[in-house]
């Protein structure tokens, strides 16, 4: 009699087992990794970071680096004239950076998930996390960079 969470019994007798290797049979095919997943994993990734200004970790995660490195520059530029906009226009322009800002990580982490699907890929761990940590460092050197341009620019006043 078959339990729940039990492998049919073969036609050899022995429960659980085919051959004599003892490996366990199943009529499902074997995959290694699920594919659906990782292509949630890139989506998260993708929309999580690039709230926090790194987009592309979730494009490298599933190995488009190239992808991943050019929308990490292009999203730079594109927050850094939204944020020049808004100052220019005293505001009015910030209406746009709120939405755009929200919903081009989650475009992004959309079409990272449906690469991975068409293309049966598997993420790596190792390349969004060197990704991700690089991105950051990113961050802090131009963030440290543009404070002292305009401590410099301030006090020589």
């Amino acid at each position: 009699m078959e339990r729940l969470g039990e492998l049919p019994e073969p036609a050899n007798g022995t429960p659980g087992t085919s051959g004599p290797t003892g490996q366990p049979s199943s009529s499902l095919p074997q995959r290694d990794v699920d594919v659906e997943t990782t292509g949630w994993i890139a989506l998260a990734l993708e929309t999580i970071f690039g709230w926090f200004g790194i987009l592309g970790v979730g494009q490298a995660y599933v190995g488009r680096l190239a992808l991943g490195v050019g929308l990490f520059f292009g999203w730079l530029l594109l927050l850094g004239a939204l944020v020049a906009l808004s100052v220019v226009t005293l505001g009015i322009a910030a209406c746009l950076t709120l939405p755009v800002w929200v919903a081009v990580p989650v475009v992004s982490g959309l079409l990272a998930r449906r690469y991975a699907l068409a293309y049966q890929l598997t993420g790596s761990w190792e390349r969004a996390f060197a990704y991700g940590g690089i991105g950051c460092l990113g961050l802090i050197l131009l963030g440290t960079c543009v404070g002292l341009v305009f401590v410099v620019l301030v006090f020589s006043s």
